[in-house]
């Protein structure tokens, strides 16, 4: 009984000592993950945004916008179908775990051959070799290979789960963006048409100067000449207006017409409560940043997979059912046919496949995390650059309101002048020109602000939080 044991099992030992052959030392990833302490980033209390940072806005036009856009932005259906997909891969991955079973059947006529294995009456005769089998199939994961596949494909399904909310932040910032340069256009055009109205009040008032002998003709062609550089500006803020109007109908997916007679209004207070520095949370809180991460782990335990090609694999298998030829027997206990037993494969020379296979890995994993270094730079970089602008037209803003208020005081000071016949008409103007212009400026600033603190939304990740996003695919993993 021993030897016959060992007669048997001799060829199973020399295989696994061969399988040796097949090494996959010296090949390892090369790159490391960029870290917060990495880029040195601080832990400031930071109000983050909300998941619909615009509803605080309280201006009902610029959320039904985003809400429209949101339902029919390609780009975000388009994230919507990847995450489908790779969610469909997750499952198939989940499904190698378990027994593979199912039932055949087949129905073969066939003219079996005088010279062949059949005696008669089957020789020279057809014959219909009939099958019913039911097929079963396991494979143990020994080695953890269909447990690092399933984990891979769930963090690859989170990726795409980040990905759409990527893409959802994306267009959220793309409407507020444009909703406001159409609102700032159109202040500015309110302005420009108050001082087109004043240089014609100014043109005919050298128009009479010059009837009274007051002024020269020189004079009044230099007043005059004004008027059609106003034009122009008003001509251009048309243009920008209509242009913001066409961003904005192509960003919820409508014709031009839909918001041709759409007005947007500036926000009455700042947005976002800005941090103090870049915090390192924002790891955590930037959708491209997780699905980046997502990648790598995903990459990571591809490679890991990959490492059990090298490792023997054990598979069992099993059918029970009936084989016969011809009909008469073909269901009767004599025609049963069943077997059961494991097949063993060995990897021993193959020509270099499994270590190209794992070199590929490597390089994914290593691309995977550059890319990820990358987004995180780039983030990091996003988030800086925002605090420094806000924090810059933060303080303009300031000083630009106290112009302003001088400004008004001016010209009401002026007002009051004329009234009282201690001024002309043009002393008015002149104070009214220098209001304009400040409230122009004053405009131009609002609107940087309204810019900085939407790109800082987006920039912090507009209220995506990983932790809660991941909550129900990370109990598949256990």
């Amino acid at each position: 009984m021993t030897s016959q044991l060992l007669k048997r099992t001799t060829p199973l030992l020399a295989a696994l000592l061969l399988a040796g052959c097949v090494s996959y030392s010296g090949i390892a990833p090369q790159s490391t993950q960029t870290s917060a302490a990495d880029l040195a980033l601080s832990n400031p209390t930071t109000q983050w945004p909300a998941a619909k940072s615009w509803e605080i806005l309280h201006d009902p036009v610029l959320s039904n916008l985003i809400e429209q856009a949101l339902e029919q932005s390609p780009t975000i259906k388009l994230a919507n179908a990847r995450l489908a997909q790779v969610a469909a891969m997750a499952s198939a991955a989940d499904s190698n775990r378990y027994p593979e079973a199912g039932i055949g059947a087949s129905v073969t006529p066939e003219h079996f051959t005088e010279n062949g294995l059949y005696p008669p009456p089957y020789a020279g005769s057809v014959y219909s070799t009939n099958l019913l089998m039911v097929n079963a199939r396991y494979e143990f994961d020994f080695w953890g290979k269909n447990h690092d596949l399933l984990v891979a494909a769930i963090s690859q399904e989170k990726a795409a789960m980040a990905e759409v909310q990527s893409a959802r932040l994306l267009i959220e910032a793309s409407v507020a963006k444009s909703y406001y340069t159409l609102a700032s256009n159109l202040a500015q055009k309110a302005i420009v048409e108050k001082i087109l109205t004043q240089r014609e009040e100014l043109a005919h008032i050298a128009q009479q100067s010059l009837v009274a002998g007051l002024e020269t003709s020189q004079d009044l062609k230099a007043t005059e000449q004004a008027i059609p550089a106003v034009k122009a500006s008003l001509s251009y803020l048309d243009e920008q207006i209509s242009l913001s109007r066409n961003a904005l109908a192509a960003l919820i997916g409508k014709g031009p017409e839909s918001t041709v007679t759409l007005v947007a209004h500036f926000p009455t207070d700042v947005v976002v409560s800005a941090p103090t520095s870049v915090p390192a949370e924002l790891i955590g809180r930037r959708a491209d940043i997780s699905a980046a991460r997502m990648r790598v782990e995903a990459a990571g335990k591809q490679i890991d997979a990959a490492k059990t090609e090298f490792y023997p694999n054990v598979n069992l298998s099993a059918f029970a059912g009936f084989s016969s030829l011809g009909f008469s027997h073909w269901l009767d206990g004599s025609s049963r046919d069943y077997g059961v037993g494991p097949a063993i494969s060995l990897p021993i020379f193959d020509g270099g496949r499994l270590r190209a296979n794992l070199s590929s890995k490597s390089a994914e994993y290593d691309m995977a995390v550059e890319s990820y270094n990358q987004t995180l730079i780039n983030a990091v970089h996003d988030v800086a650059d925002n605090l420094t602008s806000l924090k810059a037209v933060g303080q303009q803003l300031q000083l630009q309101n106290e112009l302003l208020r001088s400004a008004e005081s001016v010209y009401q000071i002026a007002q009051q002048r004329q009234q009282a016949g201690l001024v002309n008409r043009m002393a008015v103007l002149s104070a009214q020109s220098s209001l304009l212009n400040q409230q122009s400026l004053a405009i131009v600033l609002q609107a940087r602000s309204v810019d900085y603190n939407i790109n800082l939304v987006r920039a912090l990740g507009g209220g995506y939080n990983e932790q809660t996003a991941f909550q129900a695919t990370t109990s598949n993993t256990h």
